[in-house]
């Protein structure tokens, strides 16, 4: 089995070997990729990872040379063929997020053989994550209940009761802090729509159908625009390092995200208020319009 898969393409592949076919668009994907980061491709590359015949991957070389015939040259002598100068990406799989994102999960998932195109790969290493306990029952029965628009019986604990107690919840999202999975749902014990960490749903079971509820979530629904700058307390080298660093344009960052999701952002911004009192070179960040989202925020 080759050791570089797509996510969700491990039975695929071994269909593959078997005679049914890839997308050829999938292994002009692949090309595309290797070119970008390998720098060079030969047939074996694609028979190796797709299980195609060498005429199907001669054929794939030929097809993606018509579609970008600046983008690489053979090497005779090493029967390969190499990115040109003149290499543009057709692909954004090869984009430079996608490729460190792929650099990354292997990093994080070693023991996981496939989910990228990657080839050689430069050694990585990844701050170790702190996994949460995830119930995959619960979280079935929550992916359910968003699907169906059906309420769920849950046991859900929390600081204020670590023993948990009943809740019946409307889920209609997925959320993911950065850290943590939550679902965004409408409490029918409390009236209101809330974050629930999925950690902490002990028990899951259908409760039948409801309404809609993503419409009504007020908070969900409004966007807030949020505007970063360097730390005004930075000198100005310091700021034009920052400005740099973030690509700024005229010295801002403008972003837009979910009313629901601020706090989660400004956390891992540093910037909640209760952050915000640290050194400016801690922070090295500010809001430029941070009346209005503190504001925002005590609603």
């Amino acid at each position: 089995m080759p050791d570089n898969f797509r996510e969700g393409d491990k039975q695929d592949s071994q269909k593959g070997r078997q005679g049914a076919r890839w997308g050829q668009e999938r292994r002009l994907e692949f090309i595309d990729y290797r070119l970008r980061w390998d720098g060079q491709i030969n047939r074996s590359s694609l028979t190796d990872f797709f299980g195609i015949s060498v005429p199907q991957a001669s054929l794939d070389l030929s097809e993606y040379t018509k579609l970008a015939p600046d983008n690489l040259e053979y090497d005779m002598s090493s029967r390969v063929y190499r990115s040109t100068k003149l290499f543009q990406p057709v692909y954004m799989t090869s984009s430079l997020e996608c490729y460190l994102n792929d650099l990354l999960r292997v990093a994080i998932q070693p023991e996981i053989h496939f989910g990228s195109f990657l080839g050689w790969r430069s050694p990585v290493a990844a701050v170790p994550r702190l996994l949460r306990r995830l119930d995959t029952d619960v979280v079935s029965q929550i992916l359910r209940a968003i699907r169906e628009n059906e309420a769920v019986h849950v046991i859900y604990q929390s600081m204020s009761d670590p023993q948990g107690s009943k809740r019946t919840l409307t889920p209609h999202s997925l959320v993911h802090d950065g850290y943590r999975w939550h679902t965004r749902a409408w409490c029918h014990k409390r009236g209101e729509y809330r974050d629930f960490l999925l950690s902490r749903i002990v028990q899951a079971q259908n409760a039948g159908p409801d309404e809609e509820r993503a419409n009504g979530d007020l908070a969900w629904n409004t966007f807030i625009k949020i505007i970063l700058i360097a730390h005004p307390g930075l000198c100005l080298a310091q700021r034009n390092l920052i400005e740099r660093d973030y690509a700024m344009i005229d010295g801002e960052i403008h972003l837009e995200c979910r009313q629901a999701l601020l706090h989660y952002l400004l956390f891992q911004l540093n910037l909640t208020e209760t952050q915000s009192h640290q050194a400016p070179e801690a922070l090295q960040l500010a809001l430029k319009n941070k009346d209005e989202i503190y504001a925002l925020l005590k609603q």
